[in-house]
This record gives structure tokens, sequence and C-alpha cells, in this order.
């Protein structure tokens, strides 16, 4: 008896292995083919760059639809709801290309008619859908439209950042590189070494020793970075830099993790070998752009 069951478990032990290698290889294929995928874009120029957010931003849209609790039937409710979505994901992108074009002298117009109408949007749904509706129970209405919200804020900062001055390309290139090192180091040395969850209610695999991990990996690659693409830092920006944006990244990794565990799902969507969906793959990056563009104007990179 005890040969057979150390049988049956070296054999649940390789597959398991073997799902591991299979989950790291196709992490690895994909991010091959997407890096340069993404890099191309932001080096074409900014056009390449908003088609690209605007494709993240319609499919972002389609997986957070899809994280509601399915129906056999769509009402007109929900299809308003999706449209929704829609909305709130895409209409900062929108706006912040006419913030670009038009910074000098219609600012204050666009962005009281983006205020109007988003408040118009969030005043729709407070008068016609409540907490209760079946459609947003399972996440809760202000934290699925605040859910939203960031996520559309998150994709307006890439054009931002990029049309920041001359700099621009290069710091957008700079940020996409230090969130996916993080994400890569955090990722590997957490499998290797982790043992002390963080948050173990929100997202069981993030360990403490994995945060330090993709932490410390940063501090080589701004060097590098800041190097190559000539912009210089001060050594308490680089710090500065380095701290926010790992915290940044945890947090928009944390933040993702608890509206899926809110929805009662794994993935946000299955479009990335590896990765999972949209979202899965841009949820720190999103925090970053963020919080990276007003570090930008606040210490004047």
């Amino acid at each position: 008896m005890q040969s057979i069951q150390k049988g049956k478990e070296g054999l649940v032990g390789d597959k398991t292995f073997d799902f591991q290698g299979v989950f790291l290889r196709n992490r690895i294929i994909t991010s091959i083919i997407g890096i340069p995928i993404i890099f191309i874009s932001i080096i074409w120029n900014i056009i390449g760059l908003l088609i690209l957010c605007s494709i993240i931003g319609l499919i972002a849209s389609y997986e957070i639809y899809k994280m509601l609790p399915s129906k056999k039937t769509i009402t007109t409710r929900d299809k308003i709801i999706f449209l929704s979505i829609i909305l709130l994901t895409c209409l900062p992108l929108i706006f912040s290309i006419f913030f670009i074009n038009e910074i000098s002298t219609s600012f204050g117009i666009l962005f009281s008619i983006y205020v109007a109408i988003v408040s118009l949007s969030i005043l729709i749904f407070v008068t016609f859908f409540t907490y209760k509706h079946e459609s947003l129970k399972s996440i809760g209405f202000w934290k699925f439209w605040i859910y939203i919200t960031f996520i559309g804020f998150g994709i307006a900062h890439f054009p931002l950042l990029y049309s920041h001055e001359s700099k621009g390309p290069s710091l957008t290139i700079i940020i996409i590189a230090l969130t996916f090192t993080f994400d890569i180091f955090a990722l590997f040395v957490g499998q290797r070494f982790g043992k002390t969850k963080i948050f173990p209610r929100i997202s069981p695999n993030k360990s403490l020793e994995g945060y330090i991990g993709g932490f410390l990996s940063l501090f080589p690659m701004l060097f590098l970075l800041q190097m190559i693409l000539d912009i210089p830092l001060s050594f308490l920006t680089f710090f500065i830099a380095i701290i926010t944006i790992s915290f940044s990244s945890l947090f928009g990794d944390l933040y993702e993790s608890y509206i899926k565990r809110q929805a009662k799902i794994k993935d946000s969507g299955s479009i990335i070998p590896g990765h999972g969906g949209i979202l899965d793959r841009t949820d720190s990056i999103l925090s970053n752009i963020i919080v990276f563009y007003w570090i930008v104007i606040w210490l004047k990179i």
C-alpha cells in the first residue's frame, strides 16, 4: 500500500510540475511575442499607441462586463450596462487626446464636458440600478464602477505621458519596461522562495519575498534605461520612482485580484495564453502609468 501511495503521489507531483512548466512556457512565449508589439507600437508614433490603447480599452470593457453573473437572456438594462462600461473605459482616452492637442485653449471646457458626462452616467445608474440589482450584486455597485473608472483613467494616461515634451516616448518605454521587470522577477522569486504571504485572502500567491525580488530588480533596470534613453535622474528622483512604482505595481495587481475574487472568477479572460485576460496583464501597468505620469510632472523629469 505504501508503494502504491508513493506512486500516486509521484504521478500527481509530475502532473503538477508539467502544468507549471506549460504555464510558465506560455507566459514566456506570450511575452516574447507581445512585448515587441507593444514597444513597436510606442516607437512608431502616437497613432500606434492610440490604436493599442483603443484595443485594450474595448477588450477590457468586454472582460469587465463578463465579470457580471451570466444570464440566459440579455435585457435592455444589460445592454445599457455594457455600453456604459465602454463609455467609462474609453471616454477618458478620447479626452486625453483632445487635452494633448488643445491644452492651451480648451482644456477647461473639455474637462467640464467630461465631468458632466461621467456624472450624468453615474446619476443614471444611481437612479435606475440599485445596489441589489442582480447584475451588480456579486461585486458591489460602487466597487464595480470605481474599478471601471480606474481602468479608463489608466488607459488615458498613456497618450498623456507619451506626449510629455520630447522625452515622452522614452518615459513611456521606461514605465512599461519597469512594470514587466517587476512582474517577472516577483513571479519567479515568489515561486522559488515565497513563504510569507502578504494578502492571502485577496491573492494567495503574492509573497513578501516575491515583492522584494521585484523591488530589487527595478534598480539595475532603471539604471540601464536612464543611460540608454538619456533620461538623467537625480539620486532622490531615482529612489522615489522605484519605491513608488513597486508599491503601485503591487496595488494594481491586488486591486484586480480583489475585484476578481468579488466576482468569483480566476482570470478576467483567456485572450493571452499563460496570463489570462487583458486586465490580468495590464493591472500593474495601468496603476503605474498614472503614478509615473504624476511623478514626471511633479518632479519635472
